[in-house]
Parts: C-alpha cells; structure tokens; sequence
C-alpha cells in the first residue's frame, strides 16, 4: 500500500567481525526484503536501516545468525534485544488494526 514504518537499529556482536565475514553480513542482511542499508561500525556493532512491514530485528538477528556473526550475549543486551521484539510486534499489530480494518 506503499506505507513504510523505518527503523534503524544497532545490534552489538561479541567479537569484532574480520573483513570477509563484515562483507559476507553486509551482502547477506542487505540482500533480505525491506533493508534498506546495512553498516558495520567499529567491527562489532552492526547498525541496520530496515522497513518493519516487511522485516523485523528477530529475523535481521536470525539471518546475522546464519552467517555466523555471533549476538552479544550479555543479560543486558539479550533483555534489549527482548525489548525491541516486543515493542515491534506491538507496532505491526497496531498498523494491522488501522490498516486492516476501514
């Protein structure tokens, strides 16, 4: 319908991530539906610019995850990172109700 909801988020990783393995992430998480930029910075933050009706940072982290960048596992960041699902599938579920209905 040519609605956009961007987000930008940070995901923090455990480890820096090499040159090769920052490029094969760039290509992989900006080849996914509604990414709209994909940025390393300092090696182990990963900052994603993405539409949340088409993507959501689960499936972002899910894809992170498949080419082998590791998420931070810090209770702290693992709470953030709960945080932001929740409050992303509240968004969606509101734009469902508005758009859906009317």
């Amino acid at each position: 319908k040519g609605v956009e909801l961007l987000k930008r988020r940070r995901f923090q990783l455990d480890a820096p991530l090499a040159a090769q393995d920052a490029a094969i992430l760039t290509e992989a998480v900006g080849a996914m539906m509604g990414v709209k930029a994909v940025e390393i910075e300092g090696g182990n933050t990963v900052a994603i610019t993405y539409d949340l009706i088409q993507a959501t940072a689960e499936q972002l982290e899910a894809m992170m995850a498949e080419v082998g960048a590791t998420l931070g596992a810090g209770w702290a960041e693992r709470l953030r990172r709960g945080f932001v699902h929740y409050t992303e599938e509240c968004e969606v579920g509101n734009l469902e109700v508005h758009h859906g209905h009317g």
